[in-house]
């Protein structure tokens, strides 16, 4: 079950709308514009779009849940990771669903950082409802109670679509003013995030080596 990878340049709006094939794959998403991706059941109302437009950063939607995620050309690292429902990847308990992957995080990006897989229940905190990098879900990356790597995903009945980003820098100012609530902008700044300011290119390709190390096996376990 080889792995295939895919580097793709475009907006954000284009890259979701695509209908990826539900198998084995790595895509890599270099937006070419500074892009709020809202996700799922986030409403419009939490942007302000007059703003958004007046300063250049584009909003989109994706269709996998969570919070808000902010997009940058050159710091933030977005990666897609999909499989199939009858890979050995796949797990029917969404709680446990995203735990390989962020194990295979973990694996990947050690020798820059020392970092570990939440395990613990979903939690919002404050304005996780709002901006995804504020709360925390079963199989996301932490350094300690920094968020290292946001993982949203899509399931449906063919397979899974597990949307990743890495900042390699996180300037909350550049993009915290389109949205809509002062309450949140105002704590936006004071989020726990953890960056890696290495090459996009050289975090994507310790991403797809690592994947390159999975085999066959039980569901959700990493065999390499």
């Amino acid at each position: 079950m080889e792995w295939g990878r895919h580097d793709w340049t475009g907006t954000a709006a284009d890259f979701h709308a695509m209908e990826l094939p539900y198998e084995r794959a790595m895509w890599w998403c270099q937006v070419a514009d500074p892009t709020v991706i809202l996700g799922s059941t986030q409403t419009a109302d939490d942007v302000n779009q007059s703003v958004a437009d007046e300063s250049g950063v584009l909003v989109s939607r994706r269709r996998s849940g969570g919070g808000a995620v902010f997009v940058h050309p050159t710091d933030s690292v977005w990666i897609d990771i999909t499989i199939s429902r009858s890979d050995p990847l796949w797990k029917d308990d969404v709680a446990q669903s995203m735990l390989w992957l962020g194990e295979l995080f973990v694996e990947a990006l050690s020798p820059w950082v020392h970092a570990e897989v939440y395990r613990d229940s979903f939690s919002t905190g404050v304005d996780g409802r709002v901006v995804c990098f504020a709360s925390s879900s079963p199989g996301e990356v932490f350094v300690e109670t920094n968020k290292l790597v946001g993982i949203s995903q899509r399931r449906s009945r063919d397979g899974a679509r597990f949307q990743c980003v890495v900042y390699r820098h996180w300037r909350p100012s550049e993009w915290s003013h389109v949205l809509a609530s002062p309450d949140v902008r105002s704590r936006v700044a004071d989020i726990a995030v953890a960056t890696l300011d290495i090459p996009a290119l050289t975090l994507v390709h310790a991403v797809s080596e690592q994947l390159s190390l999975l085999g066959g096996g039980q569901s959700g376990e990493i065999w390499g």
